[in-house]
This record gives C-alpha cells, sequence and structure tokens, in this order.
C-alpha cells in the first residue's frame, strides 16, 4: 500500500536496491494500489522506482486486493488459491512497501512473501519505523527497526537493513506550498467532522508530532532460504 508515507528518499532508495541486485525480474509488486495512485497522485513512485526498472528490463507484475485500473494480480495472498497462482508464476523478488503496519498479521504476510519468492529468491520490505498514524484502511501502530522488521521473516538471510530519513512535517508543508497556520485551521476543521470521520481526524492531528523531527522508514533485503516452507 504505497499511501502517503512512501516518501521520496524511501522510492530512490527502493530504486537503488532493486537496481544493484543481480536478478529481481520477474518482480511482485505486493499492495500495490491502482495505476492512477502511481503515476499521478503520487508521481513519484512511478518516476523514481517504476520507470527506472521498466527501463531496465524488469518485468513488474503489479498486485492489491481488488481489481482496479493499474493492478495486474487482484486477490489476498494469504488465500491458497491465489499463493498457488503466485508460486506458479515464479518471481524472483517481492517488493512489499508499507504494507505490514496496515494489516493484522504481518508475521502471515512476511512468511507468504517467502513462500512466494521460494529458496534463493528476494524480499525488499519496508515499514514506518517513526511515522504519523495513517489508515489505509488500518493502522496497527506496527513501527518496527530493521532488525525488528528483518527477524519477521523467520526463513531469510539479512542481506541489508536500514533506516532511510525522510522530511519533518514543517518541511511537507514547505513543499507542498502551506504553512503551519493554514494546516492547523485546517486540521481544526477536521475536528468538527471527528464523529464521522474519525481516521482522518486523528491522522492529520497526528503529525503535528513530526512537525520538527524527520518521518523514518525500516528497509530490509532478505534472501530466502531452502528451509523456507512450501518452497523449492
Amino acid at each position: 500500500m504505497w499511501g502517503s508515507d512512501l516518501f521520496a528518499a524511501e522510492a530512490i532508495r527502493i530504486r537503488e536496491i532493486l537496481l544493484s541486485q543481480a536478478s529481481v525480474s520477474p518482480l511482485l509488486n505486493l499492495g500495490s494500489s491502482t495505476r492512477e495512485f502511481r503515476e499521478t497522485a503520487k508521481a513519484h513512485i512511478g518516476r523514481d522506482v517504476f520507470a527506472p526498472l521498466a527501463q531496465a528490463g524488469i518485468h513488474v507484475f503489479h498486485s492489491d486486493l481488488k481489481q482496479a485500473q493499474g493492478v495486474d494480480l487482484a486477490g489476498d495472498i494469504l488465500d491458497p488459491a491465489v499463493m498457488r497462482d503466485l508460486v506458479a508464476r515464479r518471481f524472483k523478488c517481492v517488493l512489499c512497501a508499507n504494507l505490514l503496519e496496515h494489516v493484522r498479521d504481518p508475521a502471515a504476510v512476511a512468511a507468504a512473501c517467502e513462500e512466494i519468492v521460494g529458496a534463493g529468491g528476494l524480499i525488499l520490505a519496508t515499514v514506518p519505523s517513526s511515522f504519523p498514524y495513517h489508515a489505509d484502511p488500518i493502522d496497527t501502530g506496527y513501527r518496527p527497526t530493521p532488525a525488528a522488521l528483518a527477524a519477521l521473516f523467520g526463513h531469510s538471510e539479512t542481506l541489508l537493513a536500514e533506516e532511510v530519513t525522510g522530511r519533518t512535517y514543517a518541511e511537507d508543508l514547505k513543499a507542498r506550498g502551506s504553512n503551519m497556520w493554514k494546516e492547523a485551521g485546517l486540521t481544526l476543521l477536521f475536528g468538527l467532522t471527528f464523529f464521522s470521520r474519525p481516521k482522518s481526524f486523528w491522522a492529520r492531528l497526528d503529525r503535528w508530532r513530526w512537525y520538527r523531527r524527520p518521518y523514518r522508514v525500516s528497509v530490509v533485503l532478505l534472501s530466502v532460504r531452502s528451509s523456507v516452507s512450501g518452497g523449492g
């Protein structure tokens, strides 16, 4: 789920890591959202990640829960039928960017990623380590360190574990042509809709805790070991 939590520095680092690997094609982009989201609403995702991958000859399949424009493979990876189909496609890499904080059982999703690529396959996973509440449609508050994120993938060897730093909320406002007073007013207006849109209000209110401290995201690259259950 490539929401507002995918900032520019993270997108660039994802691209760098994937292009540094010998073979990641075909690649499964898990929780892809729509083409409009990737290329228009959050244009840096298409520009900084998927356009360079395409130029490098990497074949990317976009997967999300529901079928939509720009979604190649729709379904829940915890569904056995969907899992069988994904395994049969022999993906060499799974990109799981900013998804695990939006699922009830991140360990089950991590295990599914390992099963999809099988022994020797790669997984690139990112999760915010310091970031406001952002429901899509839920936010469980999962904010792991790089080491904790890597440990979630119990059948994989850690090749890289690091933290990427993004903007502060203040810097984000400036980049969007806004300012503290305008956003404070909008936050108060959102407060009037609390009972009808509580998640939106809490998301906007929680951003202020990052007004002077930067957003951070944990990034791990893993290679699945031969001992993975269901793998080759």
